[in-house]
């Protein structure tokens, strides 16, 4: 899990994920600099991370299910 964490990908999808909760909570507060976000943009970036993040995991197990088949 450890390794995990440090995947390229398992990361740009974290970024992702914490981008779109920051926006998110800019627009519902109504903070200044965030008052001109379009509420699509960010559901898109949550999509967007989901996704990413969703391929890394399974990007991950499927390499662990192969080094297992390879230890065979």
């Amino acid at each position: 899990m450890r390794n995990l964490w440090r995947s390229p990908v398992v990361l740009t999808g974290n970024i992702m994920a914490i981008s779109a909760l920051v926006f998110l909570l800019g627009y519902v507060l109504r903070v200044p600099y965030f008052k001109n976000t379009e509420l699509g943009w960010i559901i898109t970036t949550f999509i967007g991370a989901a996704m990413v993040l969703g391929f890394g995991y399974l990007w991950s197990w499927k390499d662990s299910v192969n080094a297992k088949k390879r230890l065979k």
